[in-house]
């Protein structure tokens, strides 16, 4: 790949962002900030078209190129992210954030109080103040405020930055949490893809994708996941599946997005660690001990409130039941009169089954003549592709979800092919 692509790309990505959002926490972002911004962006440009200055290239120039697109992403990802937390902690709670993050800082004050917040409601906390609305009822009561939908590791993990947060900055803001694994899903490329220019382009777009990055600043949950799975697989291809497994068991229970991972994870394991059976079963313990140390307490707690909360809730099957909603097959079989009512239960699994266990088998088979973990990833995405578009709701974060996994998958195979070149 040229190196003129990534610095293009840097350009073309990092200027909306900057133009959008504000990049310092201050009253007037100074003018000579975006100066500064401008002329890294032109002398990685010129840099990077090295034909224009240099006769070839040389270590010095690749460093520097280093420097200068680490200080664009500190200025448009770190910059924008510390200024929204700021901004929102100077003018109101509800302020430029989604729900989720509303019922993440929620359900931790619970759980320091001694309460399960997969048993409460969240009237009188600031979910309440969140400007919900449905495509049949804008005055529509938040069903967030009946069920905290996420696994125990998404709300385990913050603990350590609100301690951190209150002390150190006076406050707390759930996306702390999301910058940090954003920031590690960076040195984990970087560290992980080989050839230089395809790590430049990974970081570039994974930070600053328009399918992803304003999700993230409002702080949806799909980088804290994503974060956990991708570590799980980079220490999986240094040959520590133990470790591995450990991982992919945080990630389990960060989001039930990855759950749809766990058969492509498997079969993986089962691939390459077939002839180690100590080794594949050690694993496979591993796996299931951190999903049930995690789960456990919260099950024992109360089993009934936290299945309600994190499966039920998603599929339509408890009271006040996830919407109909998005831009799937529920919303065309809505619009066709098919579904009269975007809150009852209808049998989305039957599309599910039908289109997607044919595709699981071709997909399982795939991956198991071809054990690599860009296959590993983009079967996982296309998988995951058919089976939200065919569930009550695929909604817009889901689909950029999905174009990072396509996208990190795709690298990755670039990056194995040019090193079976080497």
């Amino acid at each position: 790949m040229p190196p003129i692509i990534d610095a293009v790309l840097l350009f073309a990505l990092s200027i909306p962002v900057v133009m959008q959002y504000r990049i310092l926490p201050i009253d007037g972002t100074p003018y000579w900030l975006f100066g500064l911004l401008f002329l890294v962006l032109v002398l990685n440009v010129l840099l990077a078209h090295r034909s224009m200055i240099f006769v070839k290239t040389n270590a010095l120039i690749e460093r520097a190129r280093d420097i200068l697109i680490l200080i664009v992403l500190i200025i448009v990802v770190i910059g924008t992210s510390i200024t929204a937390m700021v901004d929102r902690y100077r003018v109101a709670p509800v302020w430029g954030v989604h729900d989720i993050i509303l019922q993440e800082e929620a359900a931790l004050r619970y759980l320091l109080q001694g309460r399960n917040p997969y048993k409460e409601t969240y009237f009188g906390t600031p979910v309440e103040s969140f400007n919900y609305g449905e495509i049949d009822n804008p005055k529509a009561i938040n069903p967030a405020l009946y069920h905290f939908v996420m696994p125990p590791w998404y709300l385990l993990f913050p603990f350590g930055f609100y301690v951190v947060g209150v002390k150190v900055f006076g406050f707390f803001d759930a996306r702390m949490a999301l910058l940090f694994c954003m920031l590690g899903l960076q040195i984990i490329l970087w560290n992980w893809v080989k050839n230089r220019n395809l790590k430049r382009f990974a970081v570039i777009l994974v930070a600053l994708s328009p399918s992803v990055f304003n999700y993230f600043l409002e702080g949806r949950s799909d980088v804290f996941a994503f974060f956990w799975l991708v570590l799980s697989l980079y220490i999986l291809s240094v040959k520590k599946p133990v470790l591995a497994a450990f991982v992919f068991g945080l990630s389990i229970m960060s989001k039930q997005t990855i759950w749809i991972m766990v058969p492509f994870y498997l079969t993986y394991m089962f691939v390459t660690y077939g002839k180690y059976k100590a080794k594949l079963w050690m694993s496979l313990s591993v796996l299931l001990a951190t999903t049930f140390l995690l789960s456990a307490p919260f099950l024992w707690w109360d089993a009934k409130a936290f299945i309600d909360s994190v499966v039920l809730y998603l599929t339509g099957g408890t009271v006040g039941s996830y919407p109909v909603s998005g831009y799937g097959l529920s919303m065309v079989l809505y619009n066709a009169g098919v579904i009269k009512d975007i809150h009852a239960q209808y049998p989305f699994y039957l599309y599910q089954l039908i289109f997607g266990f044919p595709l699981l088998f071709i997909l399982l088979r795939w991956l198991w003549l071809k054990p690599a973990i860009s296959t590993l990833l983009f079967s996982y995405g296309t998988f995951l592709t058919v089976f939200w578009y065919m569930s009550r709701y695929f909604n817009n974060s889901h689909v950029g979800y999905i174009s990072l996994v396509f996208l990190v998958a795709g690298i990755l195979f670039m990056d194995e092919i040019h090193t079976e070149h080497l």
